[in-house]
C-alpha cells in the first residue's frame, strides 16, 4: 500500500491509471502475477453506485455495487476476453433487444474458465415499470427534492407531506394533486421511454457483458465503504518465456523457424554441400587454326570487322592475355605502346598482331593479316 501512495505522490501531476501488477516467474515459460485496481471512493466517479443500507452492530451501514468504469477496470486486469463471434445482439421486436456475451480467462493455475450470459430489454415492460413508479411517486409523494421541487413548479397545487425516503431518513415529499396525477404520470413515463428507446440496445449489451464480467471474477452484488477501501487483487497466469534461458531461446528459435515453414514452405537442404571438383588449368596458348573450321567462331557478319567480337567463346577471351583488336591503335606507334612485343602489324589494316597471329597468317596466306583480315581474305 506504501508503494501505491508513493507512486501516486510521485506523479501527482498526472492522470495515474491503474491496476498496478507484481509479477514472478514461476518456470522458464509462465509468469504468476498478481494485480491490483483500487477503488474511487469520492462522488460522482463512477466507479460505484448506492444500492441501500444494511444494520451491522446495530448500525446502519450503507451498500454500494461496482459500476461499469470499475467492472471494466477489473476485466482488463482479469485478462477477460469476449469473442466476437459469440458477443452480439439480436432484435426480436421493434421493441426488444436482446444481447449475449461470451467471455473467457485464464484462472491462476492456468486453466481455462469460460461464461455466457445474455440480457434482454422490452421497451413495453419497462413502460409499465416506468408506469407503476411514477403512479406510486404521484400518490405518496415524490421523496427526491430536486424531483420534488420541479414537480410543484410545473404541477402547483399539491401537498407536502413528511415521510421517510429508502434510507429511513425523515425527508419532505410532494403529493401531485389527484387532478394533475394522470398528465404527471404521462408526461414521466413519455421522458423517460424516449431517452431509452435510444440506448436499449447498447444498455442491454452493457447489461450482457458486465454480467460475463460479474460470473468470471467472483464479485458479491454489494460491498460497504469499509469493504472497499482495500483494494481488489486479481491473481493470474500469463504465458512470458524468459529469454535469459539458453533453452528457452533455443526453443522458441525452433518454433519460429516452424511458423516461417509452414508459411512460406520448406525447401531440404544437404547437410553438408559436395565439394566443387577443381577446375582444369586453362591452357594460355591459343592457336586459331584449331577453331578455323568451327563454325561456331565463324562470323556471318562481314561488314564491319569488328562485329562479331563479343560473340566470341568466352575461353577464348580468358585464354588470350593480349588486347582485342578494337582496344588497339591503328598504328604502328600506338600498337608499341599497347605492348606488341613481336613488331609485326598487319599489312592490310596496320594493326599489330601477335607473334603466333603472323606466323599462321604467313603460312597460311603468305603474308602478316589480323585476325579480321583474315576472315575477308
Amino acid at each position: 500500500m506504501n508503494d501505491i501512495q508513493n507512486l501516486k505522490s510521485q506523479y501527482s501531476n498526472c492522470n495515474l491509471l491503474m491496476p498496478l501488477a507484481t509479477e514472478t516467474q514461476l518456470n522458464p515459460y509462465y509468469k504468476y502475477t498478481v494485480t491490483t485496481v483500487n477503488v474511487d471512493l469520492s462522488e460522482n466517479t463512477g466507479d460505484i453506485f448506492k444500492v441501500g443500507t444494511i444494520k451491522v452492530n446495530g448500525q446502519w451501514v450503507e451498500l454500494f455495487s461496482p459500476a461499469k468504469p470499475l467492472l471494466m477496470k477489473l476485466a482488463a486486469a482479469a485478462g477477460i476476453q469476449f469473442d466476437p463471434n459469440h458477443t452480439y445482439g439480436t432484435y426480436i421486436s421493434k421493441n426488444i433487444y436482446k444481447a449475449k456475451a461470451y467471455g473467457a480467462m485464464r484462472m491462476a493455475d492456468g486453466t481455462g474458465k469460460t461464461h455466457c450470459d445474455e440480457k434482454v430489454i422490452s421497451l413495453d415492460d419497462e413502460e409499465d415499470k416506468y408506469r407503476m413508479e411514477f403512479m406510486d411517486k404521484a400518490v405518496q409523494g415524490i421523496v427526491d427534492q430536486k424531483a420534488a421541487t420541479e414537480t410543484a413548479k410545473m404541477f402547483p397545487g399539491g401537498e407536502w407531506i413528511d415521510t421517510v425516503d429508502k434510507f429511513n431518513k425523515p425527508v419532505k415529499a410532494y403529493k401531485v394533486q389527484e387532478k394533475d396525477r394522470q398528465a404527471y404520470i404521462d408526461r414521466s413515463v413519455m421522458v423517460n421511454m424516449m431517452l431509452l428507446r435510444k440506448t436499449f440496445a447498447e444498455k442491454a449489451m452493457t447489461g450482457a457483458i458486465l454480467r460475463v464480467v460479474r460470473a468470471l471474477i467472483g464479485l458479491k452484488g454489494t460491498y460497504t465503504k469499509q469493504e472497499l477501501q482495500k483494494p481488489f487483487a486479481i491473481p493470474r497466469v500469463t504465458f512470458s518465456p524468459d529469454y535469459n534461458n539458453p533453452e528457452v531461446r533455443q526453443t522458441m528459435l525452433s518454433m519460429g523457424m516452424n511458423s516461417m515453414g509452414n508459411m512460406f514452405g520448406t525447401s531440404s537442404v544437404p547437410a553438408a554441400l559436395p565439394e566443387t571438383p577443381a577446375k582444369d588449368v586453362v591452357n594460355m596458348d591459343f592457336d586459331p587454326e584449331e577453331f578455323a573450321g568451327n563454325p561456331a567462331f565463324i562470323s556471318d557478319k562481314v561488314d564491319d570487322p569488328m562485329d562479331g567480337l563479343e560473340e566470341l567463346d568466352s575461353g577464348y577471351q580468358e585464354e588470350y592475355e593480349g588486347p582485342f583488336p578494337d582496344e588497339t591503335a591503328s598504328s604502328p606507334s600506338a600498337a608499341a605502346d599497347a605492348g606488341n612485343a613481336s613488331g609485326d602489324f598487319c599489312a592490310n589494316c596496320g594493326r599489330a598482331v601477335s607473334a603466333k597471329v603472323a606466323s599462321y597468317s604467313g603460312n597460311k596466306f603468305g603474308r602478316v593479316l589480323c585476325m579480321s583480315c583474315q576472315k575477308g581474305a
